[in-house]
């Protein structure tokens, strides 16, 4: 008899659910937002009718005697932890808010799975550790067992950073951070500060806008003092001298008629101190472990890929890994991973699983309809061929791709991407302009095979989900001009054979078109979106913006002109 193991997030933001099977392998993992296009989806119920009953229905016809276990990815309620709410940053009825909306979710986390499952679901929901999910989450897809994890979030059930010890796939905690200190918090106020949105997951706007500016020195050591590291453990400072900096800082906040370049100096100034603050960290953690050689990234600030982009260089570490969905989307992945452990009375837990695509097919059915209903230009293509689309985007077409599984995370990796010709100095500005509908600054990542990009980058190494901004070569630069970043680094997707072979095929197949073999790769959305789910979602992208065609799966579709 087969058993199934379903991990639920129940931040109250950004929810999700995955599925493990028997054999500790994730089968399923999906953020809620793609299925309701409903960004970062707050107050959703992770296990959303809908959602959850599309996929375990299928996985319960074809395997009707399965059994199922179900967890959530916080062991406790925080409202009902005695923990005082710090409004020193972001206010404190953001802070309730968030607080609320955990409550409610993981209190009611799991109805619908048993509405849904009946008797084969067993026992009560379980409950795991927030930031201990953030870790195994991390090690699924890591491609070493031995090492140290640093979790950095918002918020955890007492602290908002966590190191964990790492010995052959087996995680203990070194120790926690306590109280109300928080990386995540001093982003998102940073964000604020900009003219941003930390609800709406914003800190990327002020990661690309950093590279406009210059990082002011003092009020780099403003930010800087609101926060303290002692023994890699994160502290505010006294409330006097975070009132003087909130308040000398509050002058600077950008108003609706200020252009957003002249926020450049504050982003770069606050990913600065950053920057600084996380590396203290880190050299703390090497003080303690000196010979550590590999190192996981987890929470949300581990999408933090421009600074991501050194910490390999200058800590010294041999490996550095960042999971596909490190925010707190991906610890339904971690309960998951967790609830199979202590059912199989294990603490090894499963590693190496380095494959993104986890996520829902395109239904063939929906792909038929448009195909015989829409009015479009079809055109079928040979399974897996690519001829045809790198020969269109070497001419300067902009592609819609939604092809096989959908990845698990917020970054597009050539499943459910636009994909475009980099080196058209003017391709950025097009595709920000009128597809993305994006504000003109904002940089697009290039995607390279794995192994082309020591030719391209220095610090090279692998960046499988664009965790990594790192520098081109500087004579490389001129090459691909739409995918380099102002201050001459690019968030690299490195495209391995194995884990993407259409892709692969792609970029090598535009390369010898152009010798060039990079793509810039952008999300399938426009601002504002999650990236889309169905079929529906990519043909109302076509229709409504500026985008040349669309690929779902073997079938190119283009407008009439």
């Amino acid at each position: 008899m087969s058993r199934y193991y379903i991990g639920l997030s129940t931040s109250g933001h950004d929810p999700s659910f995955s599925i493990v099977n028997s054999d500790g392998q994730v089968i399923f993992a999906e953020a809620t937002e793609r299925f309701l296009q409903d960004k970062r989806a707050w107050g959703v119920m992770p296990d959303h009718i809908g959602h959850i009953e599309s996929v375990l229905k299928p996985l319960i016809a074809s395997d009707p005697r399965a059994e199922f276990l179900v967890a959530t990815s916080w062991k406790s309620i925080k409202e009902e932890l005695p923990v005082q709410i710090s409004d020193a940053l972001l206010p404190a009825s953001l802070g309730e808010w968030i607080r609320r909306q955990q409550g409610y979710i993981q209190a009611r986390a799991g109805n619908h799975c048993r509405m849904i499952l009946g008797e084969r679901l067993l026992g009560e929901v379980r409950h795991y550790d927030h930031h201990m999910c953030h870790a195994a989450n991390a090690l699924y897809s890591s491609p070493f067992s031995d090492g140290l994890c640093l979790v950095l979030d918002g918020e955890g059930e007492v602290g908002a950073a966590s190191l964990f010890e790492l010995s052959d796939s087996v995680l203990r905690r070194a120790w926690r951070s306590w109280g109300p200190g928080s990386l995540g918090a001093l982003y998102g106020w940073l964000t604020e500060l900009c003219g941003f949105s930390t609800r709406h997951g914003e800190e990327w706007k002020v990661m690309g806008l950093a590279a406009y500016g210059q990082a002011d020195e003092k009020l780099v050591e403003e930010i800087k003092s609101i926060m303290q590291v002692d023994a890699g453990r994160l502290l505010l400072s006294d409330k006097d001298r975070i009132k003087t900096v909130v308040s000398a800082l509050q002058r600077l906040a950008r108003k609706p008629e200020d252009p957003i370049l002249s926020q450049a100096r504050l982003a770069m100034s606050a990913q600065q101190a950053y920057k600084e603050l996380v590396d203290h960290i880190l050299d703390d953690i090497k003080n303690q472990y000196p010979d550590a050689c590999n190192l996981l990234l987890s929470g949300g600030c581990a999408l933090n890929s421009l600074y991501n982009g050194g910490v390999k260089r200058q800590h010294g570490f041999g490996q550095v890994h960042a999971p596909s969905a490190p925010a707190d989307d991906g610890n339904s992945l971690g309960a998951a991973i967790l609830t199979w452990a202590e059912d199989n009375k294990t603490t090894q837990l499963p590693h190496g699983h380095l494959s993104p695509y986890l996520g829902s097919s395109i239904a063939a059915t929906e792909i038929d309809a448009v195909v015989r209903y829409s009015g479009l230009t079809v055109t079928p293509l040979p399974e897996g061929s690519v001829d045809l689309i790198a020969h269109e985007l070497a001419a300067g077409k902009v592609i819609g791709v939604a092809r096989g599984r959908a990845e698990f995370g917020p970054r597009a990796l050539g499943n459910r991407s636009i994909l475009a010709d980099p080196r058209a100095p003017e391709m950025k500005d097009r595709i920000n302009g009128i597809i993305k509908g994006r504000e003109s600054y904002r940089p697009f990542a290039p995607a390279l095979p794995e192994e082309l990009v020591q030719d391209w980058f220095d610090d090279a190494q692998p960046s499988p989900y664009m965790s990594f901004a790192l520098p081109w070569k500087e004579e490389k630069r001129s090459l691909v001009p739409a995918v380099v970043h102002h201050d001459g680094t690019g968030r690299l997707q490195s495209v391995s054979a194995g884990v993407s072979p259409w892709f692969h095929s792609l970029l090598n197949a535009f390369g010898e078109i152009t010798n060039a073999p990079v793509l810039l790769n952008t999300s399938f959305n426009v601002m504002g979106k999650p990236i889309i789910h169905s079929a529906h979602d990519a043909v109302s992208v076509l229709m409504s913006t500026d985008l040349d065609a669309i690929l779902l799966d073997a079938h190119y579709i283009q407008k009439k002109r």
